[in-house]
């Protein structure tokens, strides 16, 4: 499978090591990732559970995820646990996980 644009599909968001992501079972081209962010493959040994978070993954790829700040360690594989990760259940796009909406602030006034 050839890999895709960052900007051109969508994504489930994703959390792991307490980080928001964005995650795709597709492989990102990586030049194609906006500055800012980092693409870091997960992999699994075939159990259906990702067991490891690597810059690269060649063999049992599970799925590509998008984080705002890099992982020390990565290039040499990272040990992932179920406990590690969860789905959040919302799908997103690149430029709503790059440009999050405000939360509304509120000022009270006293009168």
């Amino acid at each position: 499978m050839s890999a895709v644009n960052a900007s051109e599909i969508s994504y489930e968001g994703f959390s792991i090591f307490d980080r928001e992501a964005l995650f795709t079972n597709y492989r990102i081209d990586r030049s194609t990732v906006p500055e800012g962010l980092y693409a870091y493959d997960l992999r699994d040994e075939c159990d259906g559970e990702i067991c490891q978070l690597k810059s690269h993954v060649l063999v049992n790829h599970w799925g590509t995820i998008l984080v705002r700040e890099p992982f020390e360690g990565a290039a040499e594989g990272i040990e992932v646990t179920p406990e590690d990760y969860s789905y959040e259940g919302e799908t997103l796009t690149l430029a709503e996980f790059m440009n999050p909406e405000p939360k509304a602030s509120f000022t009270l006034t006293m009168e």
